[in-house]
């Protein structure tokens, strides 16, 4: 009967080994799996405009970019949209969920070039955003006085391992 317990150990590991294998299945299918993507400001006519320190290289101050309370479910910005500047330069924007950031409030930061058509496209990988929570933007330049019109392309992050509610959900629902 000692094989039984082998055989019963074996098939227990094996059990644990497929539900730690289902859930990272799950989680590297739930960050790639993000719902559907919205654009803030939501209105075409509004522009956020983050505006550097007159000197080079020196970030200008936090701007909201996202107001606290508009977003109602954890979401990721992925796409920060340049919309215009005051002439081509070299940008490097910060983002953070707070106006006077520290430690891991910070969502991450970009550094691109912009040519005389002052638009780009940078993507843009941060953590999971709770709701309701405000996003901020600072920007420093090569030269030290252009400003940058943004807009983000954010997406709702389905936060779950179950695979039939996040693809019920993905499919379905749209806050």
């Amino acid at each position: 009967m000692g094989g039984g317990t082998s055989h019963t150990r074996k098939d227990y590991q094996t059990l644990i080994d497929i539900a730690e294998t289902r859930e990272d299945v799950a989680m590297g299918f739930y960050s790639l799996s993000m719902s559907r993507t919205r654009v803030y400001p939501r209105i075409p006519s509004d522009a956020i405009t983050l505006t550097p320190d007159a000197a080079a290289d020196t970030y200008g101050a936090w701007t909201e970019i996202i107001p606290a309370g508009t977003v109602a479910f954890p979401y990721k910005i992925h796409i920060l949209q340049t919309e215009g500047v005051g002439g081509a330069d070299t940008f490097m924007v910060q983002l953070a969920i707070n106006a006077a950031p520290a430690g891991n409030q910070y969502l991450g930061e970009r550094r691109f070039n912009l040519g005389a058509a002052g638009r780009n496209q940078v993507d843009f990988d941060c953590p999971t955003i709770a709701p309701g929570i405000p996003v901020y933007g600072r920007v420093q330049t090569a030269a030290g006085a252009n400003t940058l019109d943004v807009s983000v392309a954010y997406t709702r992050c389905i936060c779950t391992t179950d695979m039939i509610k996040l693809l019920s959900e993905k499919r379905t629902v749209w806050p």
